[in-house]
């Protein structure tokens, strides 16, 4: 575009952010904030219109993640026709003139993301040096500071993943495996720490598989812990997940966060291995169980795909019973679409009419697991770190990952006791009754 109004003193530059798909791109959008800080941006929605500068973060998981994206971008660049639209992200890496096409100025690959700070300030005439450009891949939200303050924030330490799962495009997108280093990590996590972050999300496109510390994920978790965070996994594969980190968790607890999202994806054996899972539903069972046992407070979230290519309907019961037996407190639900050029696209297809009606029925199952698990909270008190304050009332998440919203006097940051006195859908209800620990930046 032309003619593009450029951030002066007299007025503050309009940027929009959109971020969609997975962790790892909110910790990379949020890593961008944090180097544009310096232009000390009005951040306003894609819809107000009238911005400077939109930027959009892609996913592009499955067919409908794509259809998202082509959508965001299309309405970015109607309510703001004179913005320089960046697109970035794994759609972006997919199809570049696809996005070209639907209007995008920039399109910036996933291999590319790094440079995202020196792509906007160069187009705005804007010098780009070392204070303005991130030191690695691995840049986060720590390195410059967070726009907005807040008490959760994303640390991304490992990208791609070479496992090849026959459903799966993310390696084609992501690459190969990389593992940031455990002191840089660390020296971030400290930046966080002193701008009044409480709570530390470790992110990755294949978080367990992390070998920048001598002892992996469970080293760095148990460094993170010692540095004084509260310390919580993203998404992990279960064959990643062994004993020394179920213990250094269960010995953590509950400021190591006693909650894993481990990705199941079928309940079927013939599937897990046709799909190049790499684990069974015997392992599976086993790693839930030990779990249980180590972990006080344990709580296990999962995801599970709907109509695999030549999945059977005694399958799909199969699934559902695993689900019954392992009752998870949360299941995410997928309807299986076929990716390109992958194993899977060319096996044969689950009627889609049959995929969505199996969809539908894990949701139910996930929904009625959910209702029992969080019942028997009702009455007690449950910790929760208080996040923010929103239409009068306080927001936030319980250690085992329960949302909460509650009455009562506190800060973002405090650690409060909560009596539980309802709930609605996922979200605990209630007041609070002590408060245990203050609020205070390092």
């Amino acid at each position: 575009m032309t003619g593009l109004p450029k951030p002066t003193r007299m007025g503050r530059m309009r940027a929009a952010f959109r971020t969609l798909g997975c962790k790892v791109n909110q910790v990379e959008t949020e890593a961008l904030l944090g180097f544009l800080k310096a232009l000390e941006p009005e951040v306003v929605p894609v819809e107000a219109g009238g911005a400077d500068l939109v930027v959009i973060n892609t996913c592009a998981v499955t067919t409908t993640a794509e259809a998202d994206a082509r959508k965001e971008i299309r309405r970015a660049r109607r309510h703001n026709p004179e913005a320089f639209l960046v697109v970035t992200g794994c759609y972006a890496e997919l199809s570049p003139e696809e996005v070209e096409a639907l209007g995008a100025d920039a399109v910036v690959p996933n291999a590319r993301k790094a440079e995202l700070p020196k792509v906007i300030l160069e187009h705005f005439g804007l010098p780009s040096d070392p204070i303005t450009t991130p030191p690695s891949e691995f840049w986060g939200a720590g390195e410059r500071g967070l726009l907005n303050s807040r008490v959760r924030a994303f640390l991304k330490v490992q990208d791609g993943c070479q496992v090849g799962c026959a459903y799966c495009i993310i390696p084609r997108l992501r690459g190969k495996e990389r593992h940031r280093d455990y002191r840089e990590a660390l020296a971030e996590a400290e930046a966080l720490l002193r701008m009044g972050i409480k709570e530390i999300v470790l992110t990755g496109v294949r978080l367990g598989s992390y070998r920048g510390h001598p002892r992996g994920l469970a080293g760095l978790v148990e460094d993170l812990y010692h540095l004084g965070a509260k310390v919580r996994l993203s998404s992990i594969e279960p064959e990643d997940t062994g004993e020394e980190l179920l213990r250094v968790i269960a010995r953590y607890a509950p400021e190591v966060r006693p909650h894993l999202h481990l990705s199941l994806q079928t309940g079927s054996d013939r599937l897990l291995r046709l799909m190049g899972r790499r684990y069974d539903k015997a392992y599976y069972r086993a790693l839930v169980q030990r779990a249980y046992e180590l972990i006080p407070g344990f709580a296990l979230t999962t995801d599970v795909i709907a109509g695999l290519p030549t999945e059977t309907e005694e399958e799909h019961r199969e699934t559902l019973a695993f689900l019954e037996e392992l009752r998870p407190t949360r299941v995410h639900a997928f309807t299986y679409t076929p990716r390109p050029k992958t194993r899977a696209a060319s096996m044969p297809q689950v009627p889609i009419e049959v995929r969505k009606r199996r969809t539908r029925e894990l949701i139910a199952l996930a929904q009625r697991l959910a209702e029992e698990r969080i019942r028997p909270k009702l009455g007690g008190e449950v910790e929760i770190l208080v996040e923010r304050r929103q239409g009068g009332f306080l927001l936030g998440h319980t250690p085992d990952y329960y949302e909460a919203r509650l009455e009562g006097q506190a800060l973002p940051g405090e650690t409060v006791l909560m009596a539980v006195e309802g709930v609605e859908g996922y979200t605990l209800l209630g007041r609070v009754v002590g408060v245990r620990s203050v609020y205070t930046a390092l």
